[in-house]
């Protein structure tokens, strides 16, 4: 689940860049596609590895237009990390879609505002430590 660099294919643009880890508390991410991620709840103590947005050009098939994600690191368990947001998330509007627990990995889908958002947590044991994989989409 690691990118690297810029990629643009006749109007699909995705653009990946590498930050410093940080142990800081992160309660808001700031966006550069245009979406708000005040409503993404971030793991305490989790330090942003990557992060990447693209959009795809408006088509009547396409569910979602744009697309952000953030990509963590955290030295905490991977069943504290999926706890974390089993409770978290529906206190920030989203509602469940299902969640999968098959062993190393955890994730779920979530949407709101009548499915104009949607939302994909991702946490999985990587090399010793628990990666937090969060995808953010508008239509």
């Amino acid at each position: 689940m690691t990118a690297c660099g810029s990629k643009n294919d006749g109007g699909t643009k995705t653009t990946t860049t590498a930050a410093t880890k940080t142990t800081e508390k992160t309660t808001t991410v700031s966006s550069s596609g245009g979406l708000t991620w005040n409503d993404m709840p971030i793991y305490s103590g989790a330090g942003q590895i990557q992060k990447g947005t693209w959009s795809i050009p408006p088509a009547d098939d396409a569910e979602y237009a744009k697309f952000e994600w953030r990509y963590y690191e955290s030295s905490a368990s991977q069943e504290d990390v999926a706890a974390y947001y089993k409770s978290q998330m529906p206190g920030k509007g989203w509602e469940e879609k299902g969640w999968m627990d098959m062993g190393e990995v955890s994730w779920s889908m979530y949407n709101k505002n009548n499915e104009k958002d949607a939302a994909m947590v991702w946490i999985s044991n990587q090399e010793g430590k628990t990666a937090i994989a969060l995808w953010r989409a508008s239509k």
